[in-house]
């Protein structure tokens, strides 16, 4: 009986912690689905990043984020009930090129003086999304933590599709 009751709580909190770990793992997965699906969808044409396509671009690549994000039911998913905001995980996004980087929300589609809305960069610009979530844990108490953050990027080259007649 002595043995059981020492062996039983340790045995539990194994389990609870390998729970722990599996349900981390899939947070981790869904979120980089979610970046992943935003950076694609940045990078699809370059066209997207013209001055006037800049604010539609960036916004659609946020609801592209939070609903995959939601509809993956991350635990802890914080946003707008249609998904079109969310602050859990928080996105962020950079066009880079050459080593440089620019906000894409206030980039004008421009990083340095390389203009990325134009299909001849070479090499062509990078869409860079960033998604940080806060997991919480099913235990926390110490010396678990209570959360840990997952952080997820995700990096896709511009390429326009050219059909030859």
């Amino acid at each position: 009986m002595v043995e059981f009751s020492l062996v039983v709580p340790l045995m539990l909190l194994m389990v609870v912690a390998i729970a722990d770990f599996g349900r981390m793992y899939v947070s981790a997965v869904a979120v980089e689905s979610a970046a992943r699906e935003a950076a694609d969808f940045g990078a699809f044409q370059s066209d997207q990043w013209t001055t006037v396509n800049v604010p539609v671009t960036t916004e659609e690549m946020l609801r592209r984020a939070c609903v995959a994000a939601q509809g993956s039911h991350l635990e802890g998913y914080v946003g707008a009930s249609d998904g079109s905001t969310c602050t859990n995980p928080a996105f962020s996004c950079t066009l880079e090129w050459g080593g440089s980087s620019e906000d894409c929300a206030t980039s004008d589609g421009v990083v340095g003086t390389t203009d990325c809305s134009t299909q001849l960069t070479e090499p062509p610009c990078v869409v860079h999304v960033r998604l940080d979530y806060e997991f919480r844990m099913i235990l926390g108490f110490p010396p678990m933590p209570e959360s840990i953050s997952l952080v997820r990027e995700s990096r896709f080259r511009m390429q326009d599709l050219v059909i030859n007649p």
